[in-house]
């Protein structure tokens, strides 16, 4: 990034830093000329990734190895002063909303920050943040204020993005037993199938017994008529009724395998609604998730300029906690750039490993109400004993834990 500064500005002498803020006859800034602080949100907010990708490869800034982060941040370099780039961007946001933003210039600061905060919290707060960064008379303490209330949006976009992450996973086992279950549906369709193919066979062949036996009881009436002697009438007539009673039970029988063949299509039919419902619902969930995953993206770009940036690779020691939990303490810690060192509080066997643990940390956090008094007691002694930082938490909340590692960064900016 600094070699490509250095590279622009031998490209364009005019790089360096404006002499005086310039008021244009529509009555804003330029944009290289807003609070240092609205910088980064502008970008990150005001442009879309496909317009920051086209002006840097206008302006020939643009390389293949550059991921999203890296676009970002040279277009926050280039608002430190009036460059090509720096033109462009202040001309393409001119394009987008200087239109909507006229009405906002004319404001004073008080009706100002209460048109700002409305139109946040009508989801047009790129326009207004564009418009704040150019008023003309805007105190700095308006300034402030607007600055504090896009820093805490983008704390809460960090919280409802760790929610969306824990709704994703329940989603995704949600889905895995939907995939299961329509696996074993498969599985019993399958086997209906075949169930219904026999039952099919089972049908015609006892169709044909049924005609075989009609033409064998039909043979045997007529050789019943033609024979005389009495005995050998008695005879036909008892193989009659034999052949009779087995066409009944035949009957019986396909009628009953007919009422099963009835109720293993209807049967097939609900499975296969059942299996069309579910397909739709993985469709769904699919499709709600990229969509989350898409906005939490767009809103949590962020950058040095961003006061809780980083813990500039503190380490942070956690004795104790909800176990379980123990993934999300180290996302939380080193997605603010910190390392992320656990223990688990359990002191029976000794402290050894725990001063250990102690002696190469910089920070340690301990809940009270998920360790016991003995573990609470030593991990009070070895932060006097190593003159270590002891942070004893109410509770092992991700809150929490955020509260405290959040104060940690701003004593580090503050030195």
């Amino acid at each position: 990034m600094n070699s490509q500064i250095k590279d622009c500005q031998q490209h364009e002498p005019i790089w360096g830093l404006a002499s005086k803020t310039t008021i244009l006859p529509s009555g804003r800034r330029r944009s290289w000329e807003i609070n240092h602080f609205f910088k980064c949100p502008t970008i990150g907010m005001c442009l879309t990734l496909a317009e920051q990708k086209q002006l840097l490869k206008r302006t020939g800034l643009l390389i293949k190895k550059d991921n999203d982060y890296d676009i970002h941040e040279k277009l926050v370099a280039s608002l430190e002063s009036e460059n090509r780039l720096s033109r462009r961007v202040d001309s393409l946001l001119s394009r987008k909303y200087e239109k909507q933003a006229q009405p906002l210039l004319g404001l004073d600061a008080d009706a100002f920050t209460t048109q700002f905060k409305a139109a946040m919290e009508n989801g047009e707060g790129d326009v207004a943040l564009w418009a704040a960064g150019i008023h003309p008379r805007l105190s700095l303490e308006a300034s402030r204020e607007i600055f504090g209330v896009i820093h805490m949006a983008m704390h809460w976009t960090a919280a409802e993005r760790m929610q969306s992450g824990r709704k994703q996973v329940r989603q995704a086992r949600e889905i895995s037993k939907l995939r299961e279950r329509l696996k074993a549906e498969s599985r019993q369709r399958r086997s209906m199938k075949t169930e219904i193919g026999a039952c099919c066979q089972d049908r015609q062949r006892l169709k044909n017994e049924l005609v075989a036996a009609r033409r064998e009881n039909t043979t045997l009436r007529q050789t019943l008529d033609a024979l005389d002697h009495h005995q050998a009438k008695q005879a036909l007539e008892r193989e009659s009724d034999r052949i009779q009673q087995d066409y009944v039970a035949l009957s019986m029988r396909l009628e009953k395998t007919l009422r099963q063949v009835a109720a293993l299509e209807e049967k097939n039919r609900c499975l296969h609604l059942q299996l069309e419902d579910a397909s739709q619902l993985n469709r769904h969930v699919q499709a709600q998730t990229q969509a989350i995953i898409g906005q939490m993206a767009d809103w949590n770009r962020c950058d040095a300029s961003c006061p809780a940036f980083d813990l500039c690779k503190k380490r942070i020691l956690m004795v104790g906690g909800i176990t379980r939990m123990e993934s999300l303490y180290r996302e939380l810690i080193e997605s603010r750039g910190g390392v992320f060192e656990y223990h688990d509080g359990y002191v029976k066997k000794g402290a050894k490993c725990l001063e250990g643990c102690f002696k190469r940390a910089d920070v340690v956090i301990c809940p009270v109400n998920c360790n016991s008094h003995a573990a609470c007691s030593i991990v009070k002694n070895l932060g006097k004993k190593h003159n270590k930082t002891v942070h004893m938490l109410p509770n092992s909340s991700l809150s929490a834990v955020s509260q405290v590692i959040s104060g940690e960064d701003e004593g580090m900016l503050a030195n």
